[in-house]
């Protein structure tokens, strides 16, 4: 059992007042037809800070582990700040081990697809369920700000393990796990190679500066509220992606921008990396699903990846 924190338990009670307003004067507005401009704004406010709720307290899933040929060794370790993390430990076969990171809402044990054709490749590999997700401690997800704990915990925890080459850990996230991956890497020089899928903006800097566009204009109030509420529940706020992605040099990245939301901010960021660097582009894909293009090419692109990196 996961016990919330009073953070929760405010953030779940800002809503609810937000809710009672709402009901309040929707039932003024029956009698009184102009309060309804108000029941609208109240409900385009509220929109972006239950969202804001969503991203900051994610649903917990406690993901089953489907049958698998891979002999792994569960593990609980401490994240760099405290927390107790869980994860899934597979020995490799060519002294190198990968991070494996998931995305929002799910845990580590998703990430069996991509553990799979690593190890065959024999990577060893570690799946670790992230703060506030599966079987680890926490309740709050913070886009990689405190993430970045847990990834270096998980780093910690390879290099004192005999049967890991140090000199030879990567990371393969997806989305939150992309985050994740990306900020832990600045805590950990020994993460040597980066696969970041479906990375996202941040803050609001990473979507290339104001409103250029009536799309833009249009969304422009959502994100500004929603990055305010979002910020406020999580205590804190991460560098940009475009200001932090240009500091893991002279390690190499492989960016993976599946579908046309990942294109675009994928866009963005890779100018902003360094050498050596890669960007992938699946248009016909969708966000964090760019393994399910089918015919092996996700696997190969990122097994060549890793060899290039440390074999």
């Amino acid at each position: 059992m996961h016990r919330k924190s009073w953070h929760y338990y405010r953030d779940s009670a800002i809503l609810w007042l937000l809710f009672l307003l709402l009901v309040a004067i929707a039932g003024y507005a029956l009698s009184h037809p102009v309060y309804w401009i108000a029941v609208l704004l109240l409900w385009y406010i509220r929109t972006p800070i239950r969202n804001a709720f969503a991203y900051a307290h994610p649903f917990r899933q406690f993901a089953f582990m489907p049958e698998s040929h891979l002999e792994f060794r569960e593990i609980t370790f401490p994240a760099r700040d405290g927390l107790t993390l869980f994860g899934r430990f597979v020995r490799s076969r060519n002294q190198a081990t990968i991070l494996l990171l998931h995305p929002l809402g799910r845990a580590g044990s998703t990430m069996l697809l991509y553990a799979e054709f690593l190890a065959k490749a024999g990577y060893g590999v570690f799946m670790i369920d992230l703060r506030a997700h599966g079987s680890s401690d926490g309740d709050t997800s913070t886009y990689g700000l405190r993430e970045a704990d847990d990834v270096a915990g998980a780093a910690d925890y390879l290099l004192h393990r005999l049967d890991v080459n140090g000199q030879k850990i990567g990371a393969l996230g997806i989305s939150l796990g992309a985050q994740a991956a990306l900020y832990g890497a600045l805590k950990m020089d020994c993460i040597r190679a980066l696969v970041l899928e479906g990375l996202g903006p941040t803050t609001l800097s990473d979507h290339r500066g104001g409103p250029v566009s009536l799309r833009r204009w249009i969304s422009y109030p959502y994100n500004w509220i929603y990055d305010l509420v979002y910020r406020f529940m999580i205590g804190g706020k991460s560098t940009s992606v475009v200001e932090t992605i240009g500091k893991i040099a002279p390690r190499p990245i492989l960016l993976i921008a599946s579908g046309e939301k990942d294109i675009y901010f994928n866009r963005i960021f890779f100018p902003a990396a360094q050498e050596p660097k890669e960007l992938w582009e699946l248009h016909a894909g969708q966000h964090g699903a760019a393994i399910l293009q089918g015919s092996g090419a996700y696997a190969q692109r990122v097994v060549e990846f890793f060899d290039k990196a440390f074999l």
